[in-house]
């Protein structure tokens, strides 16, 4: 059961690395407007967080089955606790496979919460220039759950 766990914490590492990999193409593909080269890795970024799921549920079993075979005190056990029963042989590649998928894991968030904002403020600029545009003016009011109140002069007839 040991290496089970070892294993899947060693594909939820790769997963990550592959996923921050894909998040530092992404920046580029956002920074550049390449929206083709976006949707290809969208696609390639949903098969990785497939992956991060599938070894995460894994990951889940194995903790399962090994909490049957070592009866915990608490409802929740530490790392640290799984660490001490783990025989010595696996013990160190089990801290370093914990620390590793931790550290992937925190730098993946960051780094999409770093594209999250690339792309929310392409969406501004967009929104700024569609407004410019079509001489939109922003009402003095706001609407009943907070957002502006934008008015739109009709420039073109799409009927004729």
């Amino acid at each position: 059961m040991w290496k089970k766990l070892i294993q899947s914490l060693d594909d939820l590492s790769d997963a990550y690395e592959s996923l921050l990999a894909i998040e530092g193409k992404k920046r580029a593909v956002l920074v550049a407007v390449d929206l083709k080269g976006l949707e290809t890795l969208v696609g390639e970024e949903e098969k990785q967080l497939e992956r991060i799921r599938a070894a995460e549920k894994r990951r889940r079993d194995a903790l399962l089955a090994l909490s049957k075979e070592f009866p915990v005190s608490a409802a929740r056990t530490t790392m640290k606790e799984v660490e001490a029963a783990c025989p010595k042989n696996f013990r160190g590649k089990l801290h370093e496979l914990h620390v590793r998928v931790g550290r992937r894991a925190s730098e993946a968030k960051e780094a999409g919460g770093m594209n999250e904002f690339l792309i929310r403020q392409a969406l501004g600029a967009v929104e700024y220039h569609l407004n410019r545009i079509s001489n939109s003016s922003i009402d003095p009011t706001y609407g009943q759950k907070g957002q502006e109140n934008v008015t739109r002069e009709k420039k073109f007839d799409f009927q004729a």
